[in-house]
């Protein structure tokens, strides 16, 4: 859709997330660059305050220098312990 076609407000709103967080339950782990170019980290941000707000349990991680992807070994590293630990706690054996 663009902008021409209707009201793009009304279609990107029906496709967000925050439009639906009310009824979000699922426990969420939000890990985000602090550069990324494709999904402003501001977006993250305002999701997991939404997730919060309606209490659902959530967590989220910023990456400094970061972009889109997650690359410098040590974040890398954070990355991967954290979504072990958040899976650990959520799924246990």
């Amino acid at each position: 859709q663009f902008p021409h076609q209707g009201n793009l407000m009304d279609v990107l709103w029906e496709r967000s997330a925050l439009k639906h967080v009310a009824s979000a339950h699922t426990p969420t782990l939000l890990m985000h660059g602090e550069n990324d170019n494709d999904v402003p980290i501001a977006e993250a941000e305002q999701y997991y305050i939404a997730l919060r707000d309606v209490g659902t349990d959530a967590v989220m991680v910023r990456y400094p220098r970061e972009g889109h992807g997650i690359r410098e070994p040590h974040h890398v590293v954070d990355w991967i312990d954290r979504s072990i630990r958040w899976y650990e706690k959520y799924f246990p054996k």
